[in-house]
C-alpha cells in the first residue's frame, strides 16, 4: 500500500512538473528582492528583474548570445561602472571612401610577422582591394573570408599603418585584426578596437538585448553589442555605448543621455523616439557622419477624415520634406482615411544630425472632394502623432422658411413662393439644387428646380431669398415642402448628414378652387336673394290681401244687422223736428 501511494505520489509530481514549467516560463535567472553583485558573472540565458526589486551591479557581466534582459515594471536594473558585453558580438569596421588606414599598434612584436584580416563578406576580386603596410609590403584583389600578408616588423616598431584602397559600391571591412610573430606572440583587435582614417563601425545584429519596462540606470559604464528597448524610464549618464544603437525609447517612455558616448550603430541613427516619448540629450557625442544623434519616428502616419472617397497629399513631410503619395479615402475599421506611412522618411518629423544640425518638419496635409456641388479643400498642419484627424470643412443647406402670397388660390394659377435658404455651414456652396414637393411628389414650381448657382452660390453663414411660382392642377387644401435634393448615388450620398439638414419646414396650407367657381358664386347669391325677397313680397301681399277682404265682409255684415238706439234725455223731440225743419227751408 506505501508503495501504491508513492508511486502515485511520484506521478502526480511528474504531471505537474510541465504545468509548472509553463506558468513560470523562465529559462533566465529572476531576481525578485533587492541584491546587489560586485563579482564579475556571466549569464547565459540572460535574468529578469521582476517583483519591485532593484539589482544594483558594480561588475562586468557577459551575456550570452540572443539572451535577453528584463526590467519588469516597477523593477530596477542599476549598472554602476561595470561592463556589460555580449558574448558573440558582431561588428566590422567598413572601408568609407575608396581609400583608408588601419593604425595597429604591435609594440613588442618583431621580425616576419603574419597580418591577418577577418572580413565582414567574401571577397571575390572585384572589389579592387589593394593592402599596403608601412613596412612595404601588399597584396592586391585577395579573395575568400579572410585577407592574410607577411610584414617584416624588424627589431619591432610601435604602429603598423595599412594603407586600404579599392572601388566597391558596397560597405565592408574587417571585424577583426590579428598579428602573429615570428615567436608565435599574437596581438588581436576587435572592429571597435581598430582606430585609422575614413573607416566606419558597422554593427551587426545585437549580440543580446534588454527590455526595460521599469526603470534602466546606466552609469559611468560601458555597454557593447546590446539591443536596447526603453518603455519605461532610462538613463544613461558618462557611460560608453559600444554597438548598442541604435536605442529606442517607445511611445510614453522617458530616456535622458548626458555626457556619453555612443559609437556604432546598426541603422543611421544612435537615439530613436517614438511618437510621445521624452528625450534628453546633452552634452553627448555620437557615432557621426551620416548616422544621426537622435530621431524622433511616428510609429504610424495615418490621416482620417469624415469625407469617404476625398483625395488625401501631404507636403513636406518627414526627414526630407517630401510629398506624400496622393490616395483616397476608404474604410479603415470604424474610421474612414489613408496611410501615408509607408515610407519611414515621412514618418521621422524631429532630428539632431550627426553634425550637431538640429531639423524639424513642417509639412502639412490636404484633404480635397470634387462634387457636384462644388469643390472642397481643407489643409492643416500635419501634428507629430501616428493618427490626425483632417476633418472636410463642409456646407450645411437648409431650407428654413416657406412664405406663400395668399391662403387661397386659383387651380392651374401661379401663387408667389419666397424660400429662405441658409447656408450654416464653415465652407462655400457654389451650386447645391433644391426641389419642392407636395405629399412628396414633385412640385409644379417655376423653376422645377432650383439651382443656387443661378443666385451665385450661398457663401459660408449666409442666407438668401428665393422667389417662386407655385401651380396646382386639383383642387383641395395642398401644403408646399422645399429641401435639397436626393444625394443617393452622388460623392455626397456618405456625408448627407453633414451637409444638409430636413427641418421639417413647410409651407402655411392654402386652399385652391376652381376659377368657375369663384365666378359663379356671387351670381347665385343674387337670385337666391331676390327669389326670397319675391317669395317675401307675395307673401306679404296675400296677407294684407286677405285681412282686407275680412273687413269688407265684416262690414257688410254690420249693415245688414238694424240697429235700434236707445231713448236718451238729451235727444230732441219730434215736434221739435218738426218746428224745425220750415225754418231751414227758409234760410235756404
Amino acid at each position: 500500500m506505501a508503495r501504491t501511494a508513492t508511486a502515485l505520489f511520484l506521478l502526480a509530481l511528474l504531471l505537474c512538473a510541465p504545468l509548472a514549467s509553463a506558468v513560470d516560463g523562465r529559462d533566465a535567472d529572476v531576481i525578485d528582492a533587492d541584491q546587489t553583485l560586485t563579482e564579475d558573472t556571466t549569464y547565459n540565458d540572460g535574468f529578469t528583474v521582476t517583483n519591485g526589486a532593484k539589482f544594483t551591479v558594480q561588475a562586468d557581466l557577459t551575456i550570452g548570445e540572443n539572451a535577453v534582459i528584463r526590467v519588469d515594471q516597477g523593477a530596477t536594473l542599476d549598472l554602476q561602472g561595470g561592463n556589460l558585453t555580449g558574448s558573440d558580438i558582431s561588428a566590422y569596421m567598413a572601408f568609407s571612401g575608396g581609400a583608408s588606414t588601419i593604425e595597429l599598434p604591435v609594440q613588442g612584436l618583431t621580425g616576419t610577422s603574419t597580418v591577418r584580416l577577418m572580413m565582414s563578406s567574401t571577397l571575390n576580386g572585384s572589389e579592387s582591394l589593394t593592402i599596403t603596410a608601412s613596412t612595404g609590403e601588399s597584396i592586391s584583389d585577395p579573395t575568400g573570408d579572410e585577407v592574410s600578408m607577411q610584414v617584416d616588423l624588424g627589431d619591432g616598431m610601435e604602429t603598423l599603418t595599412l594603407n586600404v584602397t579599392h572601388n566597391h559600391p558596397f560597405p565592408f571591412g574587417p571585424m577583426a585584426v590579428e598579428v602573429v610573430d615570428s615567436s608565435a606572440q599574437i596581438e588581436r583587435y576587435e572592429a571597435w578596437q581598430l582606430d585609422g582614417t575614413s573607416l566606419v563601425l558597422t554593427w551587426g545584429e545585437a549580440a543580446f538585448s534588454i527590455d526595460a519596462q521599469g526603470t534602466l540606470i546606466i552609469a559611468d559604464a560601458v555597454v557593447r553589442g546590446a539591443d536596447i528597448r526603453c518603455s519605461g524610464t532610462c538613463s544613461i549618464d558618462r557611460s560608453t555605448m559600444e554597438g548598442s544603437a541604435p536605442i529606442i525609447a517607445e511611445a510614453g517612455a522617458s530616456l535622458s543621455v548626458r555626457s556619453s558616448l555612443i559609437l556604432g550603430s546598426r541603422t543611421d541613427e544612435d537615439v530613436v523616439a517614438v511618437d510621445d516619448a521624452t528625450l534628453v540629450y546633452e552634452d553627448s557625442s555620437g557615432t557621426g557622419g551620416w548616422t544621426d544623434a537622435w530621431i524622433r519616428r511616428l510609429s504610424g502616419r495615418t490621416v482620417t477624415t469624415n469625407m469617404p472617397g476625398a483625395l488625401v497629399s501631404g507636403s513636406d513631410l518627414g526627414y526630407k520634406g517630401s510629398k506624400s503619395p496622393n490616395a483616397f479615402a476608404e474604410a479603415m475599421g470604424d474610421d474612414v482615411g489613408v496611410d501615408l506611412g509607408s515610407s519611414e522618411m515621412t514618418r521621422i518629423v524631429e532630428w539632431l544630425t550627426g553634425d550637431g544640425v538640429y531639423g524639424k518638419e513642417e509639412g502639412t496635409f490636404t484633404v480635397t472632394s470634387t462634387t457636384g456641388w462644388g469643390t472642397f479643400t481643407t489643409t492643416v498642419p500635419a501634428v507629430w502623432a501616428p493618427t490626425t484627424n483632417v476633418n472636410l470643412e463642409l456646407p450645411m443647406i437648409e431650407v428654413v422658411a416657406i412664405e406663400v402670397e395668399e391662403r387661397t388660390a386659383t387651380v392651374n394659377k401661379s401663387l408667389g413662393v419666397m424660400l429662405t435658404v441658409r447656408n450654416s455651414g464653415l465652407a462655400d456652396a457654389a451650386s447645391p439644387v433644391l426641389e419642392c414637393t407636395v405629399n412628396g411628389e414633385a412640385a409644379d414650381t417655376s423653376p422645377s428646380y432650383i439651382q443656387l448657382s443661378t443666385y451665385g452660390g450661398l457663401a459660408a453663414n449666409g442666407e438668401m431669398d428665393i422667389p417662386l411660382t407655385w401651380r396646382m392642377a386639383s383642387d383641395g387644401a395642398h401644403v408646399l415642402a422645399c429641401g435639397v435634393i436626393d444625394l443617393s448615388g452622388t460623392p455626397l450620398a456618405p456625408v448627407e448628414d453633414l451637409v444638409t439638414s430636413d427641418t421639417g419646414v413647410t409651407g402655411a396650407e392654402v386652399s385652391w378652387t376652381y376659377a368657375e367657381e369663384v365666378e359663379e358664386t356671387p351670381l347665385m347669391t343674387i337670385i337666391i336673394a331676390l327669389v326670397v325677397f319675391l317669395l317675401g313680397v307675395a307673401g306679404i301681399a296675400r296677407v294684407a290681401a286677405a285681412r282686407s277682404t275680412e273687413e269688407e265682409h265684416e262690414d257688410e255684415e254690420e249693415d245688414d244687422v238694424k240697429s235700434y238706439p236707445e231713448a236718451s234725455e238729451d235727444e230732441p223731440s219730434e215736434s221739435d223736428v218738426a218746428e224745425d225743419e220750415p225754418a231751414e227751408e227758409a234760410e235756404s
